[in-house]
Order: C-alpha cells, then sequence, then structure tokens
C-alpha cells in the first residue's frame, strides 16, 4: 500500500521498484494505495487506470488536509469535521469510482467509527470499515441495517 500519493505516476514508480526485486503487483501481492490527500481524491480515475487492486480512504488526513485544519491545535480543532460536505463528497466520489471499477475500497480514520458516518459509507458502496475497538459492536450493526435497507429496496425496484 503507497501513502499519501500525490499523483499516478507515483504508483508506475512502485510497481516498476517491486517487480525488479522480483516482487509482481496484482499478482504475488495486492497492490493498493491510500488516499490521504485530495489530490489523490479527485484523481482516482487516473489511479485505477495505472491499475489498483483496493484503496484505503484515510479519514483523519483528508479531512485535515481537504479542511486545512490541524485536528491537533486546539484553537483551529473545532472547525475539524468528517461531514463537512467538501470531505464527504470527496469520500464519495473515491468509493463509488472503486465500486465502479471493481476495486476494494476500505475506510480508516475516525470516521469509521462513527455510526451515522459508516451508514453513509455503506451506501455509497465502501467495502470494508476500520473502527475504534469501543465501537465496534455499533458499528456493525449500522452496517448490517444499512446493507439490509439496501437489498430490501433493489428487491423493491425489481418489483416496480
Amino acid at each position: 500500500m503507497i501513502p499519501l500519493s500525490q499523483s499516478p505516476e507515483e504508483l508506475v514508480k512502485a510497481k516498476a521498484l517491486c517487480s525488479e526485486v522480483g516482487f509482481e503487483p496484482h499478482k504475488d501481492v495486492d497492490f493498493g494505495m491510500m488516499v490521504e490527500i485530495p489530490a489523490a481524491a479527485i484523481m482516482i480515475d487516473e489511479y485505477i487506470k495505472v491499475g489498483i487492486d483496493f484503496v484505503s480512504l484515510g479519514t483523519n488526513d483528508l479531512t485535515q488536509y481537504t479542511l486545512a485544519v490541524d485536528r491537533n491545535n486546539e484553537f483551529v480543532a473545532k472547525h475539524y469535521s468528517e461531514e463537512h460536505p467538501a470531505v464527504m463528497k470527496l469520500i464519495e466520489r473515491t468509493i463509488r469510482k472503486c465500486a465502479e471499477a471493481g476495486v476494494k475500497c476500505s475506510i480508516c480514520g475516525q470516521a469509521g467509527s462513527v455510526p451515522h458516518i459508516v451508514e453513509k459509507l455503506v451506501e455509497f458502496g465502501i467495502t470494508s470499515v476500520s473502527s475504534n475497538t469501543d465501537a465496534i459492536a455499533d458499528v456493525r450493526k449500522t452496517v448490517a441495517r444499512a446493507e439490509q435497507k439496501i437489498i430490501l429496496d433493489a428487491a423493491r425496484k425489481r418489483l416496480e
């Protein structure tokens, strides 16, 4: 998994390095990347064209870099929110593009521990969610309900 990528060319170089040492991406190991900066989220189509098996959305960094808010700075931390519309649009677009291309998409960071955000992620098509241990039970219930709703909605549409 390649972290903090700014351009698809970095993935091309990483794949070449893997091959040079006898490690074939997509064959010997799944090859993927973190989406932690807005540039990666905005350019996800280009990354998919280069070839990735999975994406992990790092919501803590993505939020911080999208909003230009240091979550650890007490003077501005109140403006840090994974639910900001710009952050959610980047997350939704990335998940949907990955789902369309058959690329697995997971979430890590605080957003994966917030049930009402997880519900939206499931609706967008997220493949897996990482949560804090104290949130796992609630997140599991949320995922089950959201997946059930998707299944029922699909069944209703087929019957119409």
